[in-house]
């Protein structure tokens, strides 16, 4: 089935509002009976409201006319499942355990999403990164473009600060790396910050208990979120590099920067910014570029949390700026000047 833009905007946005209403009022009307004997009667029919009545508008909206895959039918239940958690009375003690099996289920769908993604990659012979496995996860999951790069920040943060301690670079096949952290310091920067907010953690909480028990581990979640957080652009910025391959550059800077541009899309590459050249992004920033990329055309880059800026001209502070002008070179149209 063929569907027009226009069609397939109406039905996301039907499902939606059925879906939301469905949750809206089912969550009301349960909050509002005393009586735990009729709530748990009101839940259950409540519960079949937002599992089973959302999930087959779901398909018969979405899944059915192609729009979205059937895969992502099981994220829908999961989450209609997870709500439906709260409608039961507290003191139903299966309630706990069917949100976190829930709430398991919702991350189990994301992982194997990702895994399966990463595996599609590694099959074409194209990056598997992270960050985008995570990203294509969540977009699958139904959620918005936007809202999922913004959670897929949130997620690879934690994912480099936890898990990538034994980890190599993502360097494709038939890619060279370049990396452009050295010479900048900010890596080093980083750790320190990291390093002071775990110091700070035990005396500030001892300072903030004598006045609120409740401020000083408020203060010391958001210490440890903070290093945490840190620690996550640290090795994010070590583990992905410059990329250059056959036909594209793929600028990366940790979570902080990405952008990847075809070969026939630069105009040109040299060693320093010329006079009356457009406003440059600068990667690290602040530090001092020794080769200068300059795109045939706005570009559009996507910064932390899936933030978009358009870029003409990127100024980078190359470890290696030789090899790096070397690399360029192959890929770079003849009669770019280099």
């Amino acid at each position: 089935m063929v569907l027009r833009l226009d069609d397939r905007r109406i039905r996301y946005t039907l499902f939606v509002l059925l879906a939301l209403a469905i949750n809206l009022i089912d969550g009301l009307v349960t909050r509002s009976i005393a009586s735990s004997d009729r709530r748990s009667l009101v839940a259950a029919a409540a519960s079949v409201d937002v599992i089973l009545v959302v999930s087959l508008l779901y398909y018969w909206l979405l899944v059915r006319p192609g729009i979205r895959a059937p895969a992502t039918l099981s994220f829908v239940a999961l989450l209609g499942a997870l709500h439906a958690t709260y409608f039961w009375p507290i003191r139903v003690p299966i309630r706990a355990a069917l949100a976190g099996l829930c709430e398991l289920g919702l991350l189990a769908f994301v992982a194997v999403r990702m895994l399966s993604g990463t595996r599609r990659r590694s099959i074409k012979d194209t990056s598997s990164d992270p960050v985008d496995a995570i990203r294509d996860a969540l977009e699958a999951a139904f959620l918005p473009p936007l809202a999922a790069r913004m959670l897929a920040a949130e997620i690879s943060v934690l994912y480099y600060a936890l898990f990538t301690w034994r980890a190599k670079p993502h360097i494709p096949k038939r890619a060279q790396a370049f990396s452009i952290h050295r010479q900048s310091g900010q890596v080093e920067l980083l750790a320190g910050l990291a390093m002071a907010c775990v110091l700070e953690i035990v005396p500030v909480h001892l300072v903030l208990h004598r006045w609120s028990p409740v401020a000083a581990w408020i203060a010391t979640a958001l210490g440890l979120y903070s290093a945490i957080w840190l620690i996550g652009l640290t090795r994010s910025i070590s583990l992905r590099p410059i990329l250059v391959g056959q036909d594209y550059l793929d600028l990366r800077y940790g979570l902080l920067f990405r952008l990847r541009i075809e070969a026939h899309r630069i105009a040109r590459v040299h060693p320093r910014e010329t006079i009356g050249s457009p406003p440059a992004v600068v990667l690290p920033k602040g530090s001092q570029p020794n080769i200068w990329i300059e795109l045939a055309r706005d570009q559009k880059a996507r910064r932390l949390f899936g933030i978009e800026t358009r870029v003409r001209q990127i100024g980078l502070a190359a470890d290696h700026p030789s090899a790096l002008e070397r690399a360029l070179a192959q890929i770079v149209q003849p009669g770019s000047p280099l």
